[in-house]
């Protein structure tokens, strides 16, 4: 029983590691700069001008 656990355990373990498609955050917890500005035009923080000029900043 307690080999199960362990087994299961191991397999969540590996799971999470390896199924990052989801994850909108880095590992080390930080977002990205792109995500920041995505976040800040989705509320209507920067007009869409704005947006693009910064995303495009940020791409080079």
């Amino acid at each position: 029983m307690m080999m199960l656990i362990w087994v299961l355990l191991g397999f969540g373990i590996y799971y999470l590691i390896t199924n990052k498609g989801n994850l909108n955050v880095n590992l080390n917890g930080n977002r990205t700069a792109e995500e920041t500005l995505k976040e800040r035009f989705v509320n209507g923080e920067i007009d869409e001008e704005t947006y693009k000029k910064m995303k495009a900043t940020i791409n080079r």
